[in-house]
């Protein structure tokens, strides 16, 4: 299996490899090895096909529809992953709003004897309207991103 992760690794950052192509070979015991030479091998040998990186230009080959539907493909995924990071983005700003409504005590110069002053709801209702800010961020992010989905 490593060796597997390799080829491909390999193959994925260098182009010239990919060109040529590699061959899988599987020796009468069941071993298997991953070459460039098709006749390294005992046993059975296979081409491994090896898929173009995504993003970048559309292959010089495509018809002009599967170049579109290549671009609109490589759009989408641009756009679901601006939402993935909106989601995470609001995610914590809920999570720190959530924080800072946890203290609640109250400051220096908020309370007046056993009563709580105005300026301590003040504050509570601001942290409150955070906490709800955040919140429909987080569900419009998501909104968006089941939308491309």
């Amino acid at each position: 299996m490593r060796l597997i992760l390799i080829a491909a690794a390999l193959t994925a950052f260098t182009p010239g490899v990919a060109a040529e192509g590699i061959y899988k070979h599987t020796d009468p015991s069941g071993r298997v090895t991953y070459s460039d030479d098709p006749a390294a091998g005992n046993g059975t040998v296979q081409r491994v096909e090896i898929p173009s990186p995504p993003g970048g230009k559309p292959a010089p080959g495509l018809s002009e529809a599967d170049k579109k539907l290549l671009e609109q493909a490589n759009e989408r995924a641009a756009k679901l992953d601006r939402a993935t990071d909106d989601i995470v983005t609001a995610f914590n700003a809920l999570r720190a709003a959530e924080a800072r409504r946890e203290g609640i005590a109250p400051l220096e110069g908020e309370r007046s004897g056993r009563r709580y002053r105005p300026e301590y709801w003040e504050r509570q209702q601001a942290l409150s309207r955070d906490v709800e800010e955040a919140r429909a961020s987080l569900n419009d992010a998501l909104a968006r991103r089941n939308a491309l989905r």
